[in-house]
This record gives structure tokens, sequence and C-alpha cells, in this order.
């Protein structure tokens, strides 16, 4: 309740010119710049449980995401994650139909250009995979591909769903990683969270998208472990 009321307080607040430069823009037809309002007013709320954790954001290398045609595939935490792949990133999300609860977050993350989908069933499947090739012509996605929120540091089994269609579709997938969320369980201020690259990978490489689910689950596997030391490192210096 905590974390809804302050959200509620930053978007009409700090983050109002946004909101309302953002309904503006969508009134006048202009999506481009409506999306554009909504991703910087995402800042807003970075910045702000930066501020009010102490916390130190690190991006340990150059996250170059493509603007446009990518599947970025990013490991999926806890809810504290969403301000701070907002902030690095700065792309839309491509999320499941849970996100449909949360009225004011729904509401936010589609106006930002995120699309919700639909896997219920198989003429669901098909249009939601319609919308994803049209919209991938001008944007990239965040997709979660271990298909839920871990509560770990661990990298779970990634999930056929997206994988497959990143295969099929011959979408292009680039890489990103994220460490020290779950810090936030023991220490609620002065948290170090890391961010690091792995760039983009063509499913085209691949024999089948058996294949590439499982060479995608290595590389994040054993980047995140690294990712974790590095962050650690990093959090040791200051305590």
């Amino acid at each position: 309740m905590k974390v809804y009321l302050r959200i509620t307080l930053l978007v009409f607040g700090k983050a109002s010119p946004y909101l309302i430069r953002g309904i503006y823009r969508s009134v006048t037809g202009n999506k481009e710049a409506r999306i554009k309002e909504f991703l910087e007013g995402t800042k807003i709320w970075a910045e702000d449980v930066l501020k009010i954790t102490k916390t130190r954001l690190i991006v340990f290398n150059e996250i170059d995401v493509p603007q446009k045609g990518h599947m970025i595939f990013l490991n999926h935490v806890n809810e504290m994650d969403f301000p701070y792949d907002c902030y690095v990133i700065r792309k839309p999300f491509l999320a499941n139909q849970v996100i449909k609860k949360a009225w004011f977050a729904y509401w936010w993350m589609t106006a930002m250009g995120s699309q919700v989908f639909d896997n219920s069933k198989a003429m669901s499947v098909a249009v939601s995979v319609k919308n994803l090739i049209e919209g991938l012509k001008t944007t990239s996605y965040i997709v979660y591909p271990e298909g839920k929120n871990t509560y770990s540091e661990e990298i779970l089994p990634l999930k056929k769903g997206m994988v497959k269609i990143a295969f099929d579709q011959k979408i292009p997938v680039f890489v990103a990683l994220k460490s020290g969320i779950t810090t936030y369980q023991d220490y609620q201020k002065g948290n170090i969270v890391g961010y690091l690259g792995l760039g983009s990978h063509d499913p085209t490489d691949f024999s089948s998208w058996e294949e590439f689910q499982t060479y995608l689950y290595n590389l994040m596997h054993t980047k995140k472990q690294e990712l974790d030391v590095m962050t650690e490192a990093e959090r040791t210096k200051l305590s």
C-alpha cells in the first residue's frame, strides 16, 4: 500500500509534467511523443527509489539497446526492479496479463508503449504475436523470459513461449542482466544494484528454439554469477 501511495504522489507531483504532456500528446494523436513523455516520467520513479533507499546504481558497461526490432531479455526479481529497468533500459515492456490487476500501473505501461501478451487461448496468442511484430517496427520490448518474479538472484529456466516466438519470427534478442535487488530484503538502505549488457543474439544462428533457449539460459546464468561478484565487490567497498 505504501508503494502504491508513493507512486500516486509522484505521478501527481514530480512526474505530473510528464503525465500532462503525455495526455496532451495522446489527445492530439502524436503516439511517438506520448510514449516518450511517459518513458521519461518513469525516470522520476527510479530517482525517487534511489534517493529514499540511498541506493547506488551501477551500469558496468554500455547497454546499447537497439532502437527497434528486438526483444530485450532481462531477469526479473520482484516489484522493486521495475523502476530501475525503466531507468536503465528505457523501453516499453511485453508484459503478461497479471499487470492488468494493478490498474494504474497497467494504464501507465500501455501509455508508454507496452503491450500485454495474452496467451489464454490460441486465437489470442495469434493476435498478440501479430501486435508484437507490428510494434517491433518502431521499438524494442523488454521481456522477462523466466515468466514470473523469481524473488531470487538465481536465473531460473527460461519459459518456452517468448524464446520460441523469437526463434519462429526471427526476432533478435538483446540480453541484459541486473544484480542486487534481493539485498533490499536484508538492507533497506545503502544497496548496490548493478546492470550488465550482453549484446544481441540472432536466433537464425541456431537450428531449433530449444538450442536457442539453452544458449540464452547458459549465457544469462554464467554472466549473472560474474555480475553478482562485481556488484557485491562494490557493496563491500561501501560497508
